[in-house]
């Protein structure tokens, strides 16, 4: 019988953690771990603060840009609790806009597209990182420290 090595704890790759700090200071949580929505790769949940990533999103390749995305989410969610969008303006190549055209129209209520749009706008952008953070620290009020430690667990 072959002993099975147990996979180390999900991490966030390093040029993400300084986004992750922001948000914990903002009062925000973030879990790497499977989304309570089956089939989801991350999840944005304004009533409770909580960001999930699932691990495999970085396994396919796409963990930074579903992370950015509820990270806008995040930020859009501040300072009531009611994502209300940004306001940023990004110009696409055509033919992503369209496919996000379509993601949208397949897979969200009318209600939720412009912040969806705007989220998947920004989430591959080269100064992404630097934006949700600029955003966060002008919308999230900072919160008193925890003493919980890490909470990228799930």
């Amino acid at each position: 019988m072959i002993a099975t090595i147990p996979a180390p704890p999900p991490q966030l790759p390093a040029a993400l953690r300084p986004v992750v700090t922001t948000l914990e200071q903002r009062g925000f949580q973030v879990r790497l771990a499977p989304p309570p929505v089956r089939g989801a790769y991350g999840l944005f949940q304004a009533k409770t603060r909580t960001l999930w990533i699932a691990p495999v999103a970085f396994d396919l390749g796409i963990g930074r840009q579903v992370f950015l995305h509820e990270a806008i989410h995040a930020a859009q969610s501040c300072p009531t609790g009611v994502l209300r969008p940004l306001g940023w303006s990004v110009q696409l190549n055509p033919v992503v806009e369209q496919e996000i055209s379509g993601i949208l129209t397949t897979r969200y209520h009318h209600g939720k597209r412009e912040l969806e749009r705007e989220a998947f706008s920004v989430q591959g952008h080269p100064d992404a990182i630097a934006r949700v953070i600029a955003a966060l620290k002008q919308r999230c009020r900072l919160t008193a420290p925890s003493r919980g430690g890490n909470r990228t667990g799930p």
